[in-house]
């Protein structure tokens, strides 16, 4: 596993690779620890990395236009952001940044994400789910899959890559769905790993697009997802 930390400042930097590889040895996961000083090298290295830790707030280009153009090559690549300015956490969801931690950082907080991030990486633990697409049969992994909606008796699936869409009721695919994914709505099932913000009208995704949530969910959904977040450590 290739984990980057990109970050301006020394000592900061000397001190968090030591907790990463803590963390790496405590889990004996075999991995190589790139560091960089600026966005511009990161970019350069020509090494394609699992996981980034990438600064906010450094010298002539900020960690979060590194991000994007990280994005314009990469969709893979776990994104993690680090900063002292809790006003820039909003913005890192811009470019599907799967955490972000506010320094200093605690190890409790840093073995959480970590923990969490690593799940994601590796999802083959968990089954697809089987979909039937006129005479296709489908498997669609849980990890990529943002939200599933219906409208007129079509399901659609909306993943990271794009849609898939079949004849079918959400009531036949909610029972086969992880504890992660909740029914929000008549229409809505959203995967709770890829919500950033709500309010009493809608979901706020990663990828920048927002479902409804019904009034009468709102305070189910809100205990949901605080449960949700506390188990894997978000919290």
């Amino acid at each position: 596993m290739n984990v980057f930390l990109c970050d301006d400042q020394a000592e900061f930097m000397h001190e968090f690779a030591n907790d990463l590889e803590g963390y790496f040895r405590t889990r004996k996961i075999s991995f190589r620890l790139f560091l960089f000083t600026d966005g511009a090298n990161l970019l350069c290295s020509g090494i394609a990395p699992d996981i980034i830790f990438l600064d906010i707030k450094m010298g002539k280009e900020s960690g979060l236009e590194t991000a994007r153009k990280i994005r314009e090559i990469n969709t893979r690549t776990k994104i993690v952001f680090l900063t002292a300015y809790k006003q820039y956490v909003f913005q890192s969801f811009d470019v599907e940044a799967s955490h972000y931690l506010i320094k200093p950082v605690s190890e409790q907080k840093l073995y959480a994400v970590l923990d969490h991030v690593i799940r994601q990486l590796n999802p083959l633990k968990e089954p697809p789910i089987i979909v039937k697409s006129g005479q296709t049969t489908l498997c669609v992994t849980c990890f990529d899959l943002l939200y599933i909606e219906v409208n007129n008796k079509t399901v659609t699936l909306h993943n990271k890559n794009g849609i898939i869409e079949y004849s079918g009721k959400l009531e036949a695919i909610e029972t086969d769905l992880p504890a992660r994914f909740y029914r929000c709505h008549r229409s809505y099932i959203v995967n709770m790993d890829y919500v950033v913000r709500f309010d009493r009208m809608d979901l706020h995704l990663a990828n920048g697009e927002s479902i409804p949530i019904s009034k009468r969910k709102y305070q189910d959904f809100s205990s949901a997802f605080l449960r949700h977040m506390k188990k894997e450590g978000l919290l």
